[in-house]
């Protein structure tokens, strides 16, 4: 098991060695490696003082994901998760000092790793959400029952919390209140995926990914929260996911393939002119992309460094055309 007083060597890459990059990333850094124990870390999302991250990792390619926070000014490296079941899906609760996360460690079915050849998604049972302290202490379930119930993120003002689940026998998406109460149905599709939902930052609108128009083939949308109306952002027929909006508001950055799952890369959308910008091209897969909340920092996922997915982060530039 990993130590909780591990400490992450953070590898600085050339920005300069990645002319296209460099338009975009600055001092990039990786934040975890197999050198430190992880056979795999994924989906990174900053604190609200932009000073910590919550991510997934896991040891070897045997074990489920657990939950882990590190502190990007001191480097210490903790687990938050009970050592049991699958964890995915970590956020930062803006109004307290506490995170969310999804976790089947109360299932009665043990883990079972489900070995596949080609991308896919577990919708593991019993995956319910939980809010705990930063250390993990204080563990409070949000939802519960065997449904699948994860990829939730809190609303910039703390209040409510978007996530997915399949409770109703296929991926919609709800709304519920901070505390688990007054839950609310959002989108009502009977045979698609819809998940990996995030609020905007005025609150208003929440941003999603669906296979909707043809299976495994990812688009975005967009949903008002109030009226339901749906927009759809993307038309590629490619593979479009983990969208995150820039705190600006005006664009977001998400993970596309044109490759069927064989390559992916971040790509920026401006949501007004509709203008696309491919962010890296370092690897073949770069995806799960976030921003602080002051949008000068970016993390994400990438296998750059040794061919396993690990945790990067860098010093966004915003595309000097798109700064008012």
């Amino acid at each position: 098991m990993l130590s909780i007083s591990v400490l992450l060597t953070l590898l600085f890459f050339n920005g300069s060695l990645f002319s296209k990059e460099s338009d975009f990333l600055e001092n990039i850094l990786a934040l975890t490696s197999s050198k430190q124990g992880f056979y795999k870390a994924g989906e990174s999302y900053f604190s609200q003082d932009g000073k910590k991250i919550i991510f997934q990792g896991a040891e070897n390619k045997e074990s489920p994901y657990q939950m882990y926070l590190v502190d990007l000014e001191t480097t210490h490296l903790w687990q938050v998760s009970p050592n049991q079941g699958c964890c995915t899906c970590g956020f930062f609760d803006p109004l307290d000092k506490k995170i969310i996360f999804s976790s089947s460690f109360k299932s009665s079915e043990p883990y079972v790793k489900k070995l596949s050849s080609t991308y896919h998604w577990d919708l593991t049972p019993y995956m319910n959400i939980y809010h705990a302290n930063y250390d993990g202490s204080n563990l409070t379930s949000l939802t519960s029952g065997s449904a699948y119930s994860a990829e939730s993120a809190f609303s910039y003002d703390g209040k409510e919390i978007v996530f997915a689940s399949n409770e109703s026998g296929s991926m919609n998406l709800y709304v519920m209140d901070r505390d688990g109460k007054n839950k609310r149905q959002l989108t009502f599709t009977t045979t698609s995926y819809n998940g990996g939902p995030f609020f905007s930052p005025d609150n208003s609108s929440i941003i999603f990914r669906s296979d909707r128009r043809k299976k495994d083939y990812l688009e975005l949308y967009l949903i008002d929260k109030i009226s339901l109306k749906e927009t759809r952002l993307t038309d590629n027929h490619e593979v479009n996911w983990a969208p995150f909006f820039h705190p600006s508001g005006e664009f977001i950055v998400y993970t596309r393939s044109s490759n069927h799952h064989k390559s992916y890369h971040l790509f920026l959308l401006h949501l007004e002119t509709k203008e696309e910008l491919q962010i890296t091209t370092e690897s073949n897969f770069n995806g799960l992309a976030s921003f602080s909340l002051d949008g000068k920092k970016i993390t994400w996922t990438s296998k750059r460094e040794d061919g396993s997915p690990q945790i990067f982060i860098a010093d966004f530039l915003t595309p000097k055309h798109w700064i008012n």
